[in-house]
C-alpha cells in the first residue's frame, strides 16, 4: 500500500481556507445524519427490548441488544467527531479572519429588515 504524503497548506491564502471549511461542514453535515441514525437505532433498541422483555420474545430480546450494542458506540464517536471538527472549522475561519462569533450570533427579523 502506497504511504500518503500530508498536505502543505503552508501556501494556502483565505479562499482555499474558506473552501476547505466548507467542505468539512458539509461533511460534517452528512456526520449528523449518521449521528441520528445511530441514536435511531439506540431509540429502536431500548424500545423492543421493552417490549421482548414483557412478552417473553427472545429474539426480539436478542435484536434490541445488538441495536444497542452497535449504535450505542457509534453513536459516541460520532458525535466526539462532530464536536472536534466543528472546532477544527472554528479555528480554521479564525485563520482565515472570519468573525465566527459574528457569524454565528442568533439573527431576529429585525437584522434582516435593517440589511
Amino acid at each position: 500500500m502506497a504511504k500518503m504524503k500530508p498536505i502543505d497548506t503552508s501556501k494556502w491564502g483565505r479562499d482555499d481556507i474558506l473552501k476547505e471549511a466548507r467542505m468539512q461542514s458539509a461533511a460534517l453535515a452528512r456526520l449528523g445524519v449518521w449521528k441520528r441514525i445511530a441514536y435511531s437505532l439506540v431509540a429502536i433498541g431500548v424500545i423492543v427490548g421493552l417490549w421482548g422483555n414483557s412478552t417473553g420474545t427472545t429474539p426480539a430480546f436478542v435484536a434490541a441488544v445488538i441495536c444497542v450494542v452497535i449504535g450505542l458506540p457509534c453513536s459516541i464517536v460520532l458525535t466526539v467527531g462532530i464536536k472536534n471538527g466543528k472546532a477544527n472549522v472554528k479555528r480554521m475561519l479564525t485563520a482565515a479572519g472570519v468573525d465566527v462569533d459574528e457569524l454565528l450570533k442568533p439573527r431576529g427579523k429585525r437584522d434582516v429588515q435593517e440589511k
